[in-house]
């Protein structure tokens, strides 16, 4: 590859797309000027980066445009989700012993699967953050979070 030369024969800086973030470079999809042998030679070659061309550039605005048409939407879905538990109760049957013991912890999954049934509105494991393990009837509480929201949600073991 060429090196690029200004007038005065000094190397000269050229711009790349950080495809990760680069310790006092910068962050995932900047565009930034580096010096040339740097971008040549460690950045790209590492997949840290790639050249800013034209196409490159169209590419990542397009990828950035989607991906905040995305988070847009994930944040409004669980805005909605919020919403709806507002109104709503959530109830997990489970079998248990005479001492209110559950016979196995409840699940992630099963949370996951009672709060959407609760409420209408979808919800990953992913967004289901628990504190101790459901071992037994009663209260519990566990956090739906979204990025940066969240929300505090009380959940009722019952006895099947």
């Amino acid at each position: 590859m060429a090196v690029l030369f200004n007038r005065l024969g000094e190397e000269q800086d050229m711009k790349v797309i950080l495809l990760r973030d680069v310790a006092k470079v910068g962050r995932k999809n900047d565009v930034v000027e580096v010096p040339n042998g740097y971008g040549m030679n460690k950045l790209i070659p590492q997949g840290l980066a790639k050249p800013a061309t034209e196409e490159n550039v169209k590419a990542v605005n397009q990828q950035a445009a989607t991906s905040e048409a995305v988070a847009t939407a994930s944040a409004e879905a669980f805005a909605a989700l919020v919403a709806a538990l507002d109104d709503v109760m959530v109830t997990i049957k489970a079998p248990a012993n005479e001492e209110d013991r559950l016979f196995k912890a409840v699940s992630a999954e099963e949370v996951a699967a009672a709060i959407a049934e609760a409420t209408g509105q979808p919800v990953t494991t992913e967004q289901i953050i628990m504190g101790d393990p459901m071992k037994s009837v009663g209260e519990h509480t566990v956090t739906l979070a979204s990025g940066v929201d969240s929300r505090k949600v009380t959940i009722t073991v019952e006895a099947a």
